[in-house]
């Protein structure tokens, strides 16, 4: 019993004894200092937290401000921070009860900015894609240019310290370009080992528009459903015309041009082998003459007579006429 109560006390102290956890700290866009103790693990306690810039032998100590917390556990502490003091050793020190930790921290390459601002592309007087950002501290500052076209993979692109542009060459009015820019402290003022985060998207397509944030605007959305109501209604409106006023249309073939060549009209007209030799255009012959005066002589001889009495009339009308001739001459 003695034994066991004896490792459960020194168990005990162990537990007890648990040193506190390493801090992490951050210069947030030269506003202020982020300082965490939950990377490792999740602390078990409330630690109380204090932070100074060294300046030569004095230490000012300062208790966190503003505490960031989880399951109301402390877990970080946002502090403030002058642009002068990156150069300067940051201390911080945590404490519980007996228990203290405090560390040095150089804060020189620990520097992440936000991301550039008033991301906008242009299409310029050259035929030249032109992006545009904007950035603290620009003449320290280098950044990074991503772009994908139509949605392929992402091309990566170092711009120089100063420089907040960046120049697609000639870019095809038929795709997509998708940009994106991120920035960080560059040699001259201090590298910093962490970028920013990337900036918001911003899209220029083949109708030479820019939409930021990827967000569809909702008349591109409602245009196709638009263009489909209005087809509908043209074609129920025409189909009503149709109807009310019983409108009729009415294909008429082209009469051809008769061909001076042709004089027979069979070749006008396109028959059926079995109908055209149905149709007999073929009509028995009408002699016709004129009228002259004949003699009594030669009507007394008549060669083709149709029938007999058209023959005594024929004869009778030739004597009297010569009988009224004799008169005339005894007279």
């Amino acid at each position: 019993m003695p034994t066991r109560l004896l490792l459960l006390l020194c168990l005990t102290g162990l537990v007890f004894a648990r040193e506190p956890p390493d801090v992490d700290c951050l210069v947030v866009h030269l506003k202020y200092v982020h300082c965490s103790w939950n990377k490792q693990r999740a602390p078990e306690v409330n630690y109380t937290f204090y932070g100074w810039f060294q300046t030569g032998k004095s230490k000012e100590f300062n208790e966190c401000p503003t505490y960031l917390s989880e399951n109301n556990t402390n877990t970080g502490c946002n502090l403030p921070f002058k642009d002068n003091q990156r150069f300067l050793i940051f201390n911080t020190k945590l404490v519980n009860g007996n228990q203290t930790s405090q560390m040095e921290h150089h804060l020189k390459t620990k520097v992440k900015l936000n991301p550039p601002t008033n991301v906008t592309v242009t299409n310029g007087s050259d035929s030249n894609l032109w992006l545009n950002w904007s950035q603290i501290k620009h003449s320290c500052v280098e950044s990074e240019v991503r772009y994908r076209v139509n949605n392929r993979n992402w091309a990566t692109y170092q711009v120089r310290i100063g420089e907040q542009n960046y120049c697609i060459n000639l870019p095809s009015n038929s795709s997509r370009y998708e940009m994106q820019v991120r920035s960080r402290f560059g040699d001259a003022c201090g590298k910093s080992s962490f970028w920013s985060n990337w900036s918001e998207p911003v899209v220029w397509g083949s109708n030479n528009s820019t939409h930021i944030n990827q967000k569809t605007s909702p008349m591109s959305v409602w245009t196709p459903v638009l263009y489909a109501g209005g087809a509908f209604i043209l074609i129920l409106l025409v189909m009503m015309l149709l109807h009310h006023e019983r409108i009729r249309i009415i294909f008429i073939p082209v009469v051809p041009k008769p061909s001076p060549k042709l004089h027979n009209i069979e070749d006008w007209f396109q028959f059926p082998k079995g109908l055209k030799g149905s149709f007999n255009y073929n009509e028995r012959p009408c002699l016709v003459r004129e009228y002259c005066h004949i003699s009594q002589s030669d009507s007394e001889d008549c060669s083709i007579p149709v029938n007999e009495s058209d023959l005594s009339t024929s004869c009778s009308s030739s004597t009297s006429t010569v009988s009224t001739e004799e008169e005339m001459v005894s007279v």
